[in-house]
């Protein structure tokens, strides 16, 4: 289980980046309307995901994944 690096800032850096890159892309090149929906569509799936995920991950890694659970924010840091 690595905890270290980007994981050490939030438990799924993938999905933060790819907020970021359809943040930015919509920005770039959609109409406020459609950004929006995106982002509310991704805020909405993306926890149903992350629990799907964490519950393999419980079952692989036990009281080591709860305790790095505790620690990490899951996806939005909470500083830098």
């Amino acid at each position: 289980m690595i905890t270290q690096g980007p994981y050490g800032v939030v438990r799924n850096p993938i999905y933060l980046g790819m907020f970021g890159l359809m943040v930015a892309t919509g920005l770039a090149y959609s109409t406020w309307w459609a950004l929006g929906g995106a982002i509310l569509v991704f805020l909405l799936g993306n926890p149903i995901r992350i629990r799907a995920e964490e519950k393999l991950l419980r079952e692989a890694f036990g009281e080591r994944f709860d305790d790095y659970a505790r620690r990490v924010p899951a996806f939005f840091p909470r500083h830098l």
